[in-house]
Order: C-alpha cells, then sequence, then structure tokens
C-alpha cells in the first residue's frame, strides 16, 4: 500500500494543490483534511503516515501567522495533533508558523520580517545542514536548492531555546530575506520528526528540487 499523507486545510490554505501533487508524484496517497470536519469527528487527523501543513494564511494570520490554527490544535485537537508528532511531519510557510505556536519546536518564535514587510523572492537559495540526520533532509546535506520565498512573518527567533530544535537550513551569507537568527531558514524538531520551514519547496521549478524533501519523507515510512 501506498504510504498516506493528511494534508491539513483550514480557511485562508492556499498551497494544498501544489503540496498534494507533490506528495503524489513521490508514490504517496495524500488526503485532504479539512478544519470543519476533524472538529464534525467525522475524520482524522491522525489517521494517516505523515501529517503536512501547508502553506497560505489560516484564519487570516488575524492574530498573527498560524495563531488561531495553532489554538484549535492545542485544544480541540489535541490528542490527535500529539500522535502525528510521533511521526514524520512537515510544516510549509503558514504550516511552519502553525507547528511553531503549536510546540513542534520547544519555545521558539517567528517574528515579522525585519524590513517590515513581505518578500517574494523567486529563487531563494537555501544551504541544507549538513549534521541533521532528520530523514526529511536525507542525502541532500550541504546541497544549496534554490525555491520560492513568500512570507511577511518569518524571522526565526530561538529565544532561550537551545534543546528544541535543530538546524535544518539556512539562507546564503548576505541573502536572509527576513533577519533570521544566524540565516536558519528552516529547522526540525529534536528527534528530526518535524520539519518547518518558511520556504515553498512544492513551488520549485526544478523538479528535483521540488520533491527532494517530500520524497524523504514518503521513503522514511515505506
Amino acid at each position: 500500500m501506498k504510504p498516506t499523507v493528511n494534508v491539513l486545510y483550514l480557511p485562508g490554505t492556499n498551497c494544498q494543490e501544489e503540496t498534494v501533487r507533490a506528495f503524489a508524484e513521490v508514490g504517496a496517497e495524500p488526503r485532504m483534511r479539512f478544519a470543519a470536519d476533524l472538529l464534525a469527528g467525522t475524520e482524522r487527523l491522525d489517521d494517516a503516515d505523515i501529517l503536512c501543513i501547508p502553506g497560505g494564511f489560516s484564519f487570516g494570520d488575524h492574530l498573527g501567522g498560524g495563531a488561531v490554527a495553532a489554538a484549535l490544535l492545542r485544544s480541540h485537537l489535541a490528542d490527535q495533533f500529539e500522535a502525528c508528532r510521533t511521526r514524520p511531519l512537515i510544516g510549509i510557510c503558514n504550516g511552519f508558523q502553525i507547528a511553531v505556536r503549536g510546540g513542534c519546536f520547544g519555545k521558539v518564535g517567528l517574528k515579522v520580517n525585519s524590513a517590515g514587510t513581505f518578500r517574494n523572492e523567486e529563487n531563494q537559495r537555501h544551504v541544507v545542514d549538513g549534521d541533521n540526520d532528520s530523514p526529511w533532509l536525507t542525502g541532500l546535506g550541504g546541497q544549496t536548492l534554490s525555491f520560492p520565498c513568500a512570507h511577511g512573518e518569518g524571522r526565526f527567533d530561538p529565544g532561550s531555546e537551545t534543546e528544541g530544535y535543530r538546524v535544518a537550513l539556512r539562507y546564503e551569507k548576505g541573502f536572509n530575506p527576513d533577519g533570521s537568527f544566524e540565516d536558519i531558514a528552516g529547522i526540525t524538531s529534536a528527534d528530526g520528526l518535524a520539519f518547518g520551514l518558511m520556504d515553498h519547496p512544492e513551488r520549485a521549478m526544478d523538479r528535483e528540487v521540488r520533491l527532494a524533501f517530500f520524497s524523504n519523507g514518503v521513503r522514511a515510512v515505506r
């Protein structure tokens, strides 16, 4: 059977089609999971091998990027979300904001870009950390991958957190679009199962780059 992926859809999500397509292309069976169905109890968040929280502007980001969605996951869906954290999970852009506020990476934060504006870079370059053994990064250490940046609240701030996350990606020196601490563009949880990044690999023009993370995640659960 194909590995299954639940792709969470919330009001304001807008990257689900590209994300579903990427997972399908690497041999998974992606299924949309709508917030209304989860809250009604007709669907579950934790009945798949992988959870993906895609990009967009959930609930309009009115209380901060991912704030309302994270509160929903921590309250009404807490048991299911906790179960998802014991298996591979990926959060992209708004999904990363949700995962951060949901506690997947300790007490780190994502703040408004240092320039105070939304940044849109078609070919943002990212260097994959060579020391992170997360299954999402298998075989990619040291590589530079280019894919779009499109966010206004992605400035990574670890605060006093030192144990809840590991660096996964960094922006190239001198090309940090949001002012993130030490050019950090993506992180994993300490155990490597959760992977969060602000930019959009599912939109990469290069097919190999577009599918790299998704292929690794699916391979990890085969």
